[in-house]
């Protein structure tokens, strides 16, 4: 379905590639479980996830971005509700938090007119200062 796969600037080892694949996969998430699943150690994840972080959020983004239509579409959705299906405010926050994620978000509008009075204030001399040369 996604194309998680798809190459980096540094190039990823075989290894690598698998603990992505399977966390993004089969271990639904859950880092430990993909860096197991992929060969590593079970204390190296950490270090793993560190290494990779770029990368993993690189593709959860792409996943997100996958799902914003059917975010968008669930929330349309939602205006036809009759008020019978239960959970319909959970599933409309989720949405509504994916659409934020991926840069679809309520816009705020600000008046930026200025509007700036013109004239010219000209003040009195100050105290002994008015044409005097010391």
């Amino acid at each position: 379905m996604f194309n998680i796969d798809k190459p980096r600037k540094s190039e990823l080892s075989d290894q690598q590639k698998k603990f992505l694949t399977v966390l993004f996969g089969e271990a639904g998430g859950n880092a430990k479980m993909a860096a197991e699943i992929a060969g590593y150690s079970e204390s190296y994840y950490p270090d793993l996830v560190k290494n990779l972080k770029e990368e993993i959020i690189n593709r959860a983004e792409e996943i997100l971005a996958a799902h914003s239509p059917k975010a968008a579409l669930g929330m349309i959705n939602a205006l036809d509700e009759d008020g019978s299906t239960p959970g319909v405010n959970i599933r409309m926050e989720a949405a509504k938090q994916i659409l934020d994620r991926v840069g679809v978000s309520k816009k705020e509008r600000i008046d930026m007119n200025v509007k700036q009075a013109t004239g010219i204030f000209i003040l009195p001399p100050k105290n002994g200062t008015a044409g005097t040369t010391e």
